[in-house]
């Protein structure tokens, strides 16, 4: 068991360290009681008082990639996902692909002429009788947090439309719904007003059940940015070329041999991408 020791939060607040809590982000990255026992036993030595919660974190996301490529990639999920800036578009893609899972028609960047002016709306889904609209607030800094501000003009823009298309379609029973997402997290204010609004708030880790790291693991929605085989050039490349998801890769063999890979190394990648796969659906049922 570890010592008791004060550590340091991405926002700069100290907090007592939680042995659980390590324990339980290892076990919930898929790796097995014994995996962690020994990521624990080598972590022992290297925690110290007052150490970056960041710290810890690569110190076992290195311990996890010599082990098991797959789990490592699990493990390191929220920076992945960060890692897709310096810009929002990718995000857009990949929460696109959130609702193309569920079942949407969706597109990205589109303009839609509201009662009052015209807005560019993130992302819009649609099914038949449903209509959604998303705002996407994607940082690239952990500890950002999206305040009270941003849920009230998004739900001013999104009425806006909607009374439009009412007034466009008079006699249609369509409900129109509208949904904010980021990588990090909302305010408390943020949530309050949102659910008061009938906003749809996804953060990180809020809502406790469908937040966003959910959202993600279950379908197996893993960006290419997770993948340990990869440098951040060549996941730069891939992001750049409008391939956000391991699935995509992985029917892209062109892609990859333009990467510059071997066939061992090209081998090696598949199976971290199938075994990353396979463990979201273990995981998922």
């Amino acid at each position: 068991m570890m010592r008791d020791f004060q550590v340091i939060k991405s926002s700069g607040d100290k907090q007592a360290f939680s042995h659980k809590k390590l324990e339980d982000s290892l076990r919930l990255a898929g790796a097995t009681d014994g995996l962690i026992y020994l990521v624990l036993r080598k972590l022992q030595g290297q925690i110290f008082d007052g150490i970056p919660t960041s710290e810890i974190y690569r110190k076992a996301h290195f311990l996890l990639r010599k082990e098991l490529r797959s789990v490592a990639a699990r493990y390191s999920l929220k920076k992945a996902v960060m890692s897709l800036g310096p810009d929002g578009y990718a995000f857009e893609k990949l929460v696109s692909e959130i609702f193309r899972a569920h079942g949407y028609e969706v597109q990205t960047g589109v303009m839609l002429e509201g009662y009052c002016v015209q807005h560019e709306v993130d992302v819009v889904g649609k099914k038949p009788g449903h209509e959604i609209m998303v705002e996407c607030k994607f940082h690239n800094e952990p500890g950002k947090i999206c305040s009270v501000q941003v849920p009230l003009y998004v739900k001013s823009r999104f009425d806006d439309i909607a009374n439009k298309r009412r007034q466009q379609n008079a006699v249609s029973e369509i409900a129109y719904e509208g949904w904010i997402f980021t990588n990090t997290r909302f305010s408390s204010d943020a949530l309050k007003y949102g659910t008061c609004a009938n906003l749809r708030l996804v953060g990180w880790d809020q809502p406790d059940s469908k937040n966003l790291k959910e959202m993600i693991e279950k379908p197996g929605l893993y960006p290419v940015t997770a993948l340990t085989g990869l440098t951040k050039g060549q996941k730069d490349i891939l992001v750049g070329q409008g391939i956000i998801l391991c699935t995509q890769l992985a029917v892209r063999s062109d892609l990859i041999s333009q990467l510059g890979f071997t066939a061992k190394r090209t081998e090696e990648l598949i199976r971290e991408i199938d075994d990353l796969c396979l463990l979201s659906h273990s995981k998922n049922p």
